[in-house]
């Protein structure tokens, strides 16, 4: 049995015709923005003595790094064990605006943000989905090495490679198409008040790959605009460097570059850009749990019961 087919258009667009208080997406993304920043300003920082290593082994010793590889391999563990420690506090921000994003498409919800009940619901709907990305990414990995492998011994690695890569494209397709079917996990987690992970995928049967296409649109428009934005962002950072790397020759280059660096005419120029990037993802993050959203409220229009009624 497959459901009533999905309009793709409509899914695909679904977060720019939800009702609601005027001004959430811009409230929204202002403030994903600035919380995804601080903790970008973080992670540079845990990282900085790291990068440090990699500017001065690129400028003084053409990037031949083994020479810094003691030094590197002492700042890289310090740096990844604080990082790790970032893991938590980056699902805790995942959570509270998906809660808010779900929120607003399913029960038209001005923006708040809050550590309640629906967000614990979703970060255990979170924790799901990172146990079946941790073991689709095994499953993708095994299945694509071994056969190519086999293959590879028998037929040449020609044919290896031919046929790891075909199944590696046909299992990245599958991957794809399941987390379409499973995707609304979130949305009927927040429109039943109950964790709802697999229930999902009977209410997308039929409906697997129009919802992959309004995702694959969705990113495709974003990875335009943030290619455009990194690219300015690249070429304007290469523009400020350009005079302390051009007065500066050995080892005084990456010294030079990390005063530059230090300046408020680098580094205010480069935070708006990268705030606008930020921006630019939140918006992108709340439009993707636009096309679940939409095939939960279709289903329940079509049980009888209007969204404002069903959460009173």
């Amino acid at each position: 049995m497959t459901g009533e087919p999905v309009n793709l258009r409509g899914a695909t667009l679904h977060f720019l015709r939800t009702e609601g208080p005027r001004g959430f997406v811009v409230r929204f993304a202002l403030v994903y923005a600035t919380i995804a920043l601080i903790l970008q300003a973080v992670s540079l920082w845990v990282q900085a003595p790291v990068y440090e290593i990699y500017l001065r082994a690129c400028l003084e010793n053409e990037c031949d790094f083994i020479p810094y590889m003691d030094e590197l391999n002492a700042v890289s563990l310090q740096s990844n064990l604080t990082s790790l420690l970032m893991l938590p506090l980056s699902l805790a921000v995942w959570v509270v605006f998906e809660g808010a994003s779900q929120r607003r498409y399913l029960r038209s919800e001005g923006f708040r943000l809050a550590i309640g009940a629906d967000e614990g619901r979703l970060a255990i709907v979170a924790l799901i989905w990172i146990a079946l990305l941790f073991g689709g990414y095994l499953a993708l990995v095994f299945g694509t090495v071994l056969p190519g492998l086999i293959i590879g011994l028998i037929g040449g690695a020609a044919a290896g490679a031919i046929v790891g890569g075909l199944i590696f494209l046909v299992g990245l397709a599958g991957a794809i198409w399941l987390f379409a079917r499973l995707s609304p996990a979130s949305a009927l987690t927040i429109r039943d008040r109950h964790i709802r992970f697999f229930e999902a995928w009977n209410l997308t049967r039929g409906n697997g790959w129009r919802l992959a296409g309004s995702y694959f649109l969705l990113l495709a428009g974003y990875v335009v605009l943030v290619s455009v934005s990194f690219g300015v962002l690249l070429l304007l950072g290469i523009l400020l460097l350009a005079p302390a790397i051009d007065s500066s020759t050995g080892s005084e280059t990456a010294p030079a570059i990390l005063a530059t660096m230090s300046q408020p005419y680098f580094w205010a120029p480069v935070v708006l850009l990268m705030f606008l990037v930020l921006t630019i993802q939140s918006v992108f993050s709340h439009a993707m749990g636009g096309p679940a959203a939409f095939i939960v409220r279709q289903s329940t229009a079509r049980s009888g019961t209007a969204i404002s009624e069903t959460f009173v």
